[in-house]
Protein backbone atom coordinates (compact mmCIF):
# COMPACT_ATOMS: atom_id res chain seq x y z
CA UNK A 1 0.00 0.00 0.00
CA UNK A 2 0.99 3.53 -0.94
CA UNK A 3 0.14 6.96 1.05
CA UNK A 4 0.30 9.93 -1.51
CA UNK A 5 -0.01 13.42 -0.70
CA UNK A 6 -1.31 16.39 -2.16
CA UNK A 7 -1.20 19.88 -1.75
CA UNK A 8 -4.36 21.38 -3.68
CA UNK A 9 -6.00 25.12 -3.33
CA UNK A 10 -8.90 24.93 -0.63
CA UNK A 11 -11.35 25.52 -3.57
CA UNK A 12 -10.52 22.73 -5.28
CA UNK A 13 -10.40 20.19 -2.40
CA UNK A 14 -13.85 18.79 -2.08
CA UNK A 15 -13.62 18.07 -5.86
CA UNK A 16 -10.36 16.67 -5.05
CA UNK A 17 -11.85 14.43 -2.57
CA UNK A 18 -15.35 13.58 -4.85
CA UNK A 19 -12.97 12.14 -7.51
CA UNK A 20 -11.11 10.08 -5.38
CA UNK A 21 -13.87 8.54 -3.58
CA UNK A 22 -15.46 7.79 -6.67
CA UNK A 23 -11.75 5.45 -7.21
CA UNK A 24 -12.25 2.21 -6.47
CA UNK A 25 -8.66 1.29 -5.65
CA UNK A 26 -8.55 4.80 -3.44
CA UNK A 27 -8.83 3.10 0.52
CA UNK A 28 -9.16 6.07 2.56
CA UNK A 29 -8.83 9.95 2.22
CA UNK A 30 -7.69 12.36 4.75
CA UNK A 31 -7.56 15.96 5.30
CA UNK A 32 -4.94 18.11 6.74
CA UNK A 33 -5.02 21.95 6.83
CA UNK A 34 -2.10 24.16 6.64
CA UNK A 35 -2.20 26.94 9.00
CA UNK A 36 -0.45 29.47 6.73
CA UNK A 37 -1.26 28.49 3.20
CA UNK A 38 2.18 27.59 2.44
CA UNK A 39 3.86 23.74 1.92
CA UNK A 40 5.85 23.47 4.91
CA UNK A 41 9.50 22.20 3.31
CA UNK A 42 10.93 19.20 5.09
CA UNK A 43 13.49 19.32 8.30
CA UNK A 44 17.14 19.76 7.55
CA UNK A 45 18.95 17.14 9.76
CA UNK A 46 19.91 19.92 12.06
CA UNK A 47 16.41 21.30 12.25
CA UNK A 48 15.74 17.83 13.45
CA UNK A 49 18.44 17.73 15.66
CA UNK A 50 17.43 21.23 17.81
CA UNK A 51 13.58 19.76 17.81
CA UNK A 52 14.36 16.27 19.34
CA UNK A 53 17.72 18.32 21.94
CA UNK A 54 14.67 20.65 22.70
CA UNK A 55 11.99 18.26 23.17
CA UNK A 56 14.54 16.34 25.47
CA UNK A 57 15.13 18.89 27.17
CA UNK A 58 17.06 18.73 30.72
CA UNK A 59 16.85 15.14 31.01
CA UNK A 60 19.56 12.94 32.28
CA UNK A 61 20.31 9.98 29.63
CA UNK A 62 23.01 7.59 30.12
CA UNK A 63 23.45 8.14 33.39
CA UNK A 64 24.25 4.60 34.31
CA UNK A 65 27.34 4.25 31.73
CA UNK A 66 30.25 5.34 34.45
CA UNK A 67 33.08 5.06 31.79
CA UNK A 68 31.76 6.29 28.28
CA UNK A 69 34.87 4.97 26.38
CA UNK A 70 34.76 1.71 28.01
CA UNK A 71 31.02 1.44 27.00
CA UNK A 72 31.82 2.48 23.41
CA UNK A 73 35.03 -0.15 23.09
CA UNK A 74 31.98 -3.22 24.85
CA UNK A 75 30.06 -2.24 21.59
CA UNK A 76 33.00 -1.91 19.20
CA UNK A 77 33.25 -5.35 20.46
CA UNK A 78 30.08 -6.79 19.75
CA UNK A 79 30.23 -5.33 16.04
CA UNK A 80 33.41 -7.58 15.73
CA UNK A 81 31.49 -10.61 16.78
CA UNK A 82 31.29 -13.74 14.38
CA UNK A 83 27.48 -14.63 14.93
Amino acid sequence: MVTLKVTVEDEQADALKKLLGEVTFVKSIEEEHLTNNEVQEPETPYQRLKRIQSEIGHKELFKDIKDPSEWQREIRREWDRDF
